[in-house]
């Protein structure tokens, strides 16, 4: 097996080979029937229990854990592919709000959840079976148990967050006969429960494995207590039950961010955000570990193959993808038109002799392929503007951004480069970053009436990116916008703008929860509903010979076309307005929550009642 790591978490890359098992003999990626549980089925030794924990890591590969194209379009962030404005994707169904308990998507994350903590049960258990009595008091031991409690507190947390207002299956022991029809938990004891497991991960794992029982390349490979604290402060700030904690998440967030035994800082280094040379830089607190051992053998769905498809879903066509997910038009105007410092040095680039400010902050830069991002290197290619990802001539719909979080750009000249083709990438995805502690700590100072503090934490975030900061000026080595901020519109800033142009795409649900929390869903649909967009060709890039790209840059406008229309050659529809399907279908009881899907429904009489 292959452990490659560095930092909080590396989900374990799973070679089921035969040839590449050693000590691990059993195969623990082949599930066991229930019922037909044996003390031989149990484990012998702690490296029994090891290959368990290992595949208990791979389980976070399942792409249905994620489904990051879906949320993005089923949030504000993504439009569902290509052909505005009758679109083909399959995730359409998310953009418009009309997914059901049939949907493949949601039946499929509920699998992965529930497989997951199956796994974290079979080492729970066999953790405390009687032919482990003699290793109860090694270290590792305690290491393992810790591990499979914090795995099992996030799976349900997850659960917990995405479906049935909270009232989920909790899984708690070994799965048998006499508990495989459980019914679903109140909400707020699936939160205790997850709380419990959490709390035990973040008391028994270590800031670090440098000086444990774990001295292999694995001991970075693992959460520890700094990713179990992330965690908890979140399941306080997210409480639909009892209301956010502020004074709890603010503990754990305070934890995350000053414990210096973490070794967490913001990252300050562009080219190690969302790049492969970043992987596991010094901002991460959990990230997947992907590989470029391929297996010809395992196709490009299968879920433990060591790959993903996310660079397909969401990289251009030109370069590669299938672009299943791109971005709505706000959010790329928003990043368009963020506000760079003048007075960051980093903010002028030299190119061949010539030095050219950034029109585009490193921030959008890092987050998004824009048709203006004249100095970011793409694909191989010196620019964005120069690379052209965008459809040449607008043939068939104007395109004006594409994600890049997921995407090869900084190390391949195509998706279709990878060795296995562009639905096998080895890049990493990102679930937490030392940077939402950051803005989620803010929120809880907001709330606490600690407004400067929470300006502050804001403002760390935005100046190693290289933005205007917010509030009067501390520091007049930096550019600051010279507002001031109340409570409201301090809150309206990160609901707004910093918390979605900061994580974007990422995590586990980051921005449906947040809008669910913070009570704006159809406020915000109304609020993009009401906003128009036009597509318009870009022609001024500074740093290549000039060409147009057709139909690639955004811009606000209302119901008339803001420039001569004799400029456009190709379709005559380049309004873009997105949220009016979504503010008409959306029914909180409907979509707040994923409902218990039909795969659970039909085959669990428990969860009927």
């Amino acid at each position: 097996m292959n452990l490659v790591s560095k930092n909080i978490f590396r989900c374990i890359i799973i070679l089921v080979g035969i040839s590449a098992l050693t000590s691990c003999t059993k195969d623990y990626l082949t599930e066991i029937n229930p019922n037909e549980t044996t003390i031989k089925d149990f484990y012998q030794n702690l490296d029994d229990s090891e290959a368990g924990l290992t595949a208990v890591y791979a389980s976070m590969m399942n792409h249905y854990m994620w489904n990051f194209g879906e949320e993005a379009c089923r949030s504000d962030l993504g439009y569902p592919g290509m052909d505005r404005p009758t679109p083909t994707s399959r995730l359409l169904a998310y953009y418009q709000h009309t997914y059901t308990e049939t949907s493949d998507e949601i039946n499929k994350k509920w699998a992965a959840l529930y497989n997951g903590i199956f796994k974290a049960n079979q080492v729970i258990h066999g953790l405390q079976f009687e032919s482990m009595e003699e290793y109860k008091e090694e270290e590792l031991w305690g290491l393992q148990m810790a591990q499979a409690r914090f795995f099992r507190g996030l799976f349900h947390f997850y659960a917990h967050q995405a479906f049935n207002n909270g009232e989920v299956i909790i899984r708690d022991s070994w799965v048998d006969a006499n508990n495989m029809y459980k019914a679903v938990s109140p909400a707020d004891s699936v939160l205790n429960f997850v709380r419990e497991d959490l709390r035990y991960a973040y008391e028994h794992l270590p800031a670090n494995y440098n000086n444990t029982a774990i001295t292999d390349v694995s001991g970075s490979a693992r959460v520890t207590k700094g990713s179990a604290a992330m965690i908890l402060a979140n399941s306080y700030l997210f409480d639909f039950v009892d209301g956010a904690n502020y004074d709890s998440a603010a503990y754990y967030y305070n934890d995350v961010i000053y414990n210096s035994e973490y070794g967490y800082a913001l990252e300050t280094d562009m080219s190690k955000i969302f790049t492969t040379a970043g992987a596991f830089n010094s901002e991460s607190i959990l990230e997947i570990a992907y590989s470029n051992d391929v297996r010809p053998d395992l196709n490009n769905w299968d879920e433990v193959n060591g790959q993903n498809r996310w660079a397909a879903v969401f990289s251009p066509q030109s370069y590669g993808g299938n672009r299943q997910s791109i971005p709505v038009g706000w959010v790329a105007y928003a990043y368009k038109t963020e506000q760079v410092d003048p007075s960051d040095a980093r903010n002028t680039v030299e190119v061949e002799g010539s030095s050219f400010a950034r029109n585009i902050s490193m921030r959008a830069s890092a987050m998004m392929a824009l048709a203006e991002d004249d100095l970011t290197p793409y694909y191989q290619i010196g620019s964005v503007s120069e690379a052209d990802p965008f459809r040449a001539g607008g043939a068939r719909s104007p395109e004006f951004g594409y994600y890049k979080q997921f995407s090869n750009y900084d190390i391949l000249d195509s998706e279709r480069s990878l060795p296995m083709g562009n639905q096998r990438s080895a890049k990493n995805v990102v679930i937490n970053r030392l940077s939402e502690a950051y803005l989620n700590l803010a929120e809880c100072k907001i709330q606490m009436g600690q407004l400067n503090q929470a300006i502050n934490l804001i403002n760390e975030v935005r100046s190693r990116w290289g933005l205007v900061l917010l509030g009067s000026s501390t520091d007049g080595s930096k550019t600051f916008d010279g507002l001031t901020y109340n409570a409201t519109n301090l809150m309206d800033h990160i609901m707004y703008v910093e918390k979605p142009l900061e994580l974007s795409v990422e995590g586990h649900q980051i921005r449906w929860i947040d809008l669910r929390r913070w009570g704006i869903i159809k406020e915000n649909f109304q609020r993009i509903s009401s906003q128009n967009y036009w597509v318009v060709h870009f022609k001024d890039a500074r740093t290549y010979s000039q060409k147009t790209l057709w139909n690639s840059s955004i811009i606000p406008g209302g119901d008339t076309h803001p420039t001569p229309e004799k400029e456009f050659t190709a379709r005559p529809n380049y309004k873009i307005v997105d949220g009016e399907s979504a503010l008409m279908n959306y029914i909180p009881s409907l979509h707040d929550f994923y409902p218990i899907p039909t795969s659970e429904l039909s085959t669990n009489p428990g969860v009927k009642g």
